[in-house]
């Protein structure tokens, strides 16, 4: 049989008498990884805002980053507001699945 690991990688050959049932752990990284992201174009105001997840303060960082990204202008960086998207909707944050920077992003002069 080929076995690839959840969320993809290189695959590899087991013989079937090789193979074990995921270990709870396993199971839990599983599900994380197969879990479908929405991912829809900002353009016509589609792409759902991120929720963070309460009293968190990287979540809350996350979804003020996923603000900031999504923003007109020279810092609409769609890739990383689906990251954030995605680190949350990953919560809890153990291990991180990106670098999160330290701070909340600068606030927009009015």
């Amino acid at each position: 049989m080929y076995v690839r690991p959840p969320g993809g990688g290189a695959e590899w050959a087991a013989a079937p008498g090789d193979l074990r049932a995921p270990t709870e752990e396993e199971w839990t990284r599983i599900r994380v990884l197969t879990t479908p992201v929405l991912v829809l174009s900002a353009d016509h105001g589609l792409r759902p805002r991120p929720e963070p997840v309460p009293g968190c303060t990287p979540c809350a960082h996350l979804a003020q980053w996923f603000d900031h990204s999504m923003r007109r202008g020279p810092q609409h960086d769609e890739s990383a507001a689906v990251d954030c998207a995605v680190e949350i909707r990953n919560h809890p944050h153990d291990p991180p699945k990106m670098t999160l920077k330290r701070d909340a992003p600068p606030q927009e002069r009015r």
